[in-house]
């Protein structure tokens, strides 16, 4: 590295926007083993900090070794106002899972990813692949939500008027985000940033794997699970790559007062001094794709393509330009089986799974 590349990594290190964030070893144990076709699915505990043991789904392609070192992918999970799941909206659910768990995740996933479990497909093609569960979703949700799912999926779909009598719980649940907010922030804790760190922990993870090749680590997310993808590889030095689906806006349109969903991705540091396409900043000179839905009503297409201007700017003064490819597709907020190929082509011709 040239002496001025030296001092600009510095000058950025320096300008992070986020607190500096230092792994523990993880620690890795398996509590459960499942064959599957052409891979196994781990349930794994690993410790995320000094005090903070996670659990979650860890994928591992059949021939990964020592001599067959596989590249990783760290996969983040949606938000989508619902809670009871996690890890389950990209992984189907071990066979001991609870039925409630497993008809919550089948729904999810024929509704939001056209059938497919997306980490399981990338297993199947050769990735290592770990979904760590953010706070407030999952194995991490709380009592009312759990409560909320049992009796949403515990059996045959509910009728109307039995829909309706749920949607206070429902309600309740979701209001909840700021509750877990102001607690974190009382005791000096950003949630963004605790979640951001856990991520980082999560590709601590694949790096003590011996059958992780350390070189070739990336990371996607659809919605929430994109601004987790970005900015995850914004400030991990250790993700080569990620893809990041259907989350890119101006802060101009997130006026306050924020909704709830707003407190679980809110860094006030990041939101006081940068706009969300300046995340490219710190992104540039990776390898990057950004995709976005022409008729995602969530994120509109022309705030999108400012965005996506703003961000190849920040590539092209990093001499860059042809690392960040910003792309449409014709479609809402969807992860389907077409934006699924795109993902994989991606990190295919990055992170060389062949």
């Amino acid at each position: 590295m040239s002496y001025s590349a030296v001092i600009l990594s510095l000058l950025l290190a320096m300008s992070w926007p986020v607190s500096p964030i230092r792994p523990p070893k993880p620690d890795v144990r398996v509590l459960e083993v499942e064959r599957r076709e052409g891979y196994e699915c781990r349930l794994v505990e690993y410790s995320s900090s000094r005090n903070e043991r996670l659990r979650t789904y860890l994928l591992v392609p059949d021939g990964a070794s020592r001599r067959d070192r596989r590249p990783g992918l760290v996969l983040l999970h949606d938000h989508g106002a619902r809670f009871d799941i996690g890890k389950e909206k990209l992984v189907r659910p071990m066979s001991s899972s609870p039925e409630h768990v497993k008809r919550s995740s089948r729904q999810w996933i024929d509704t939001n990813f056209d059938g497919v479990y997306l980490a399981d497909s990338l297993a199947a093609l050769g990735y290592v692949v770990i979904v760590p569960e953010q706070l407030y979703w999952g194995g991490r949700s709380s009592r009312k939500c759990r409560e909320w799912s049992e009796r949403m999926f515990g059996g045959e779909p509910l009728p109307p008027a039995a829909l309706k009598a749920l949607k206070p719980l429902k309600e309740e649940v979701y209001e909840g985000q700021r509750a877990v907010y102001d607690s974190l922030s009382a005791r000096g804790v950003c949630w963004a940033e605790m979640t951001l760190s856990e991520d980082v922990a999560a590709v601590e993870v694949l790096r003590s794997l011996p059958f992780v090749d350390k070189r070739r680590i990336g990371a996607f997310g659809w919605s929430m699970g994109a601004h987790r993808c970005f900015l995850l590889t914004a400030f991990c030095k250790h993700v080569k790559t990620g893809v990041s689906l259907s989350w890119m806006t101006l802060k101009a349109l997130e006026k306050e007062p924020y909704s709830a969903s707003v407190y679980s991705m809110l860094i006030p540091s990041m939101r006081r001094e940068y706009d969300f396409p300046d995340i490219a900043k710190w992104l540039a000179p990776k390898p990057y794709l950004f995709l976005s839905g022409t008729k995602d009503r969530l994120f509109p297409k022309e705030a999108v393509e400012e965005c996506y201007s703003r961000m190849q700017d920040y590539y092209s003064s990093r001499s860059a330009g042809g690392e960040l490819k910003t792309l449409f597709f014709e479609g809402e907020h969807h992860c389907g089986k077409e934006e699924q190929k795109a993902v994989i082509a991606h990190l295919d011709s990055v992170l060389g799974r062949h």
